[in-house]
C-alpha cells in the first residue's frame, strides 16, 4: 500500500478544460479547416434552389429535415427538433479532430474522419431518397394497373429532372467538402505515421 504523501492527488480535470486544451493545440491548418466547416454548414446555403430570380438556400444543419421530407427543400424548414438534433450530431462530427489531443490513441486520429464520413453519408440518403420509385407496384396487381403505376413513376421521374435543374450545390456545400476532405486526408495521414 502506498503512503498518503506518494499518492497522485490531483483533481480529475473537468472534460471541457481538457476540450478547449485540445482546441488549443491543435495545428492552424485544421483550425482553418475547423473553422470552414463551421461557416459552411451552419451559416452558407449548402443547397440552393432557383427558380428564375427567387433563390431559396438550405443549411447542412437543416439536412435531417431535407432528408425526412424532400419538399422541404423547396418549401422552408420548419421543424425545430430536427434542427437542434441534427446541429447536435454536426457538432459532435466537428470534434472529430479533437480526438487524438484527448484520447492518446493511435485510432482516434480517424476522428479526422467525422466530418466527410456525415457529409457522404447525408448525401447518400437524398439521393436514395428522391431517386427511387415514388410509386410501388402492388405483389397482386393487373397489366393495366402496373402500366398506369410505370406511367406514374415516368412522369414523376421526368419531372424531377426538371425539379433537379433548379437545384444546385451552394457556396457552403463546397467550402465544406473541401475542408472535410482536407481533415480527412490529414487525419489518415497521422494515423498511418503514428504506427
Amino acid at each position: 500500500m502506498q503512503s498518503p504523501g506518494s499518492m497522485n492527488l490531483a483533481p480529475a480535470q473537468p472534460m471541457f478544460g481538457r476540450i478547449c486544451r485540445a482546441a488549443w493545440t491543435l495545428d492552424a491548418s485544421s483550425k482553418i479547416a475547423i473553422a470552414s466547416l463551421i461557416v459552411g454548414w451552419f451559416f452558407m446555403s449548402t443547397l440552393t434552389v432557383s427558380f428564375g430570380s427567387l433563390q431559396h438556400g438550405v443549411r447542412f444543419f437543416d439536412m435531417s429535415a431535407v432528408i425526412a421530407d424532400p419538399t422541404r427543400l423547396f418549401f422552408g424548414i420548419d421543424s425545430l427538433l430536427q434542427r437542434v438534433l441534427f446541429g447536435l450530431i454536426c457538432i459532435a462530427c466537428l470534434g472529430g479532430p479533437l480526438l487524438p489531443q484527448i484520447i492518446q490513441r493511435r485510432a482516434a486520429w480517424l476522428g479526422y474522419l467525422a466530418p466527410l464520413v456525415l457529409m457522404v453519408l447525408c448525401g447518400a440518403i437524398l439521393f436514395s431518397k428522391t431517386s427511387g420509385e415514388f410509386f410501388s407496384t402492388p405483389s397482386n396487381a393487373g397489366s393495366v394497373t402496373g402500366s398506369f403505376i410505370r406511367f406514374a413513376n415516368d412522369l414523376v421521374n421526368r419531372g424531377g429532372g426538371l425539379v433537379a435543374k433548379h437545384i444546385s450545390v451552394g457556396a457552403g456545400g463546397y467550402l465544406a467538402l473541401i475542408a472535410s476532405v482536407f481533415l480527412a486526408v490529414h487525419g489518415l495521414r497521422r494515423y498511418r505515421q503514428s504506427q
